[in-house]
């Protein structure tokens, strides 16, 4: 009888693992995916999506361009209104520093690549605080301001000067009494009716009108220079008011808002510490039967027209 023979067991020797070496095809791949997602999120990264998006066919087609629109886009407690007009586009504010790039975007969504022009009311920071990345990612014809507004110290009116200081677009100075146009629509300039040491009541005050229907953009001018409009007899009825500093308790006074005689309000305004807009200034804004719409609740806000009359749209 055989005994059967098994090897005895020898154990397996371990040896170290070497790192293998990396391919230096996939180092070059992850290098370039890194820079393209960080150039995507710069302002010509952005800007050039917004334009691939609008090409696929999927950004919407362009307005009617018989037709007029205004825009008041969200952007919180501050003011930036696209206007368009025929196939032309202007842009009155630009929202808050931070808000640039929000406003830039909206624009180009919305198939807008220049503007004949960019209005400042005044040089409160909720209203010129992007105007740096509006002219640095659009082309941008015209920039007008008031002779009367207050300069007041602050990091975005350094970043806006900075800006303009290397920009070769021309700067006009509206004062009360100038008009010019965006297409069919014309615009008047009502106000600022004297100097002020507000820099809010230095607002400039606009009438718009394109057949039959106008609107009035005031800035964030408040009940002195809500009066001083009323007094001066100039034609202040409007279908739509873009009301006043946000709806602040301070706007708004009866006399100013029974002048207008709205049919149509828009209150630009978000989460804030003063709760706007307030009830004092709803409540004279009802009491004329003005239908009000709010960007902290309906968002982006769209009136169009085509002459007659105004039609809404709310984009949240």
């Amino acid at each position: 009888m055989r005994d059967s023979y098994r090897p005895a067991h020898r154990a397996k020797r371990s040896l170290p693992r070497l790192p293998r070496p990396r391919k230096p095809g996939k180092l070059l791949l992850t290098l370039a995916v890194a820079a393209i997602l960080l150039w995507s999120v710069s302002g010509p990264g952005r800007a050039f999506w917004n334009q691939m998006f609008l090409r696929s066919g999927f950004g919407g087609s362009d307005p009617d361009p018989a037709g007029l629109e205004i825009h008041v886009i969200d952007v919180g407690k501050a003011d930036a209104i696209l206007v368009r007009c025929q196939g032309h586009a202007g842009l009155i504010d630009t929202g808050a520093g931070g808000d640039g790039e929000d406003v830039a975007d909206y624009l180009l969504r919305h198939g807008v690549k220049e503007l004949e022009f960019v209005l400042l009311s005044h040089n409160d920071s909720d209203h010129i605080g992007g105007l740096p990345t509006v002219l640095g990612e659009l082309a941008v014809d015209t920039l007008y301001q008031g002779e009367l507004s207050v300069e007041e110290p602050s990091l975005e009116g350094a970043a806006m000067d900075r800006a303009l200081s290397g920009w070769e677009g021309e700067r006009r100075t509206l004062a009360r009494g100038d008009s010019f146009s965006l297409g069919g629509a014309s615009f008047s300039v009502l106000g600022p009716c004297r100097a002020y040491e507000s820099s809010n009541d230095s607002s400039l005050v606009l009438r718009l009108e394109f057949g039959e229907v106008s609107a009035l953009f005031c800035g964030d001018i408040e009940a002195t220079a809500e009066l001083d409009l009323v007094k001066s007899g100039q034609e202040l009825q409007a279908d739509l008011l873009k009301v006043p500093h946000h709806g602040s308790a301070t706007s708004c006074s009866q006399r100013f808002v029974k002048a207008v005689m709205p049919r149509l309000a828009a209150v630009s305004v978000g989460p804030d510490r003063n709760q706007l807009p307030r009830a004092e200034a709803l409540e004279q804004l009802e009491a004329v039967g003005a239908q009000i719409y709010r960007t902290d609740t309906d968002g982006s806000i769209v009136f169009s027209s085509q002459g007659e009359d105004f039609a809404i749209e709310t984009e949240r």
